[in-house]
């Protein structure tokens, strides 16, 4: 299984959730490959409160560079997770094809506590339960603008402690995404 996770610039949210994803699947056991990518990346290197948060868990990333959007990268991901609602509103936009297997890390740890995890079975038949009943098209844009969507919050110039609980709430959602992954 392919996973791809975005945020805007491939340089903080999405290295997180990708790294962390990957450790907590490599963790289980589970077969999963995990790539990020920024909807504005411009080849920067991961911030470096992202790279010592990292650190801690023994995650060397100091040779990121942050990869831009492609629709090649979106066509090989069997699951786009993003950070923000609008993130998922822009891949919609760009391939409407990619709606039902994108969702923000929150909505869809949200979904698979629901729905269950896959259970080794296909991606693409857990994706379509995890869909059901998903708002689509407008009316998933009016779901985030009134908090329906959960998203994950850039710290990027903001406080050690905010930092701090982004790294724990990402670091919490990719674990149980990586146990629904299974």
């Amino acid at each position: 299984m392919s996973v791809l996770c975005v945020c805007s610039y491939n340089r903080t949210r999405s290295v997180m959730m990708a790294a962390l994803l990957e450790h907590h699947a490599r963790e289980l056991g589970a077969p999963v490959r995990v790539s990020s990518a920024g909807v504005r990346a411009d080849g920067g290197l991961a911030t470096v409160e992202t790279l010592k948060l990292l650190s801690n868990l023994g995650i060397d990333l100091r040779g990121h560079r942050a990869s831009p959007l492609t629709d090649e990268r979106l066509d090989a991901a069997d699951l786009v997770v993003t950070a923000e609602h609008d993130h998922v509103v822009t891949i919609a936009a760009r391939r409407p094809d990619a709606f039902h297997r994108t969702f923000t890390l929150p909505e869809l740890v949200d979904r698979a506590r629901r729905v269950g995890g896959r259970l080794g079975g296909p991606v693409a038949d857990w994706l379509d339960v995890l869909d059901e009943g998903r708002p689509a098209g407008f009316a998933y844009l009016d779901a985030g603008g009134s908090g329906h969507v959960g998203e994950i919050d850039d710290p990027t110039g903001l406080d050690r402690r905010t930092w701090h609980r982004v790294f724990d709430q990402v670091d919490d959602l990719t674990r149980t995404l990586a146990q629904a992954l299974t």
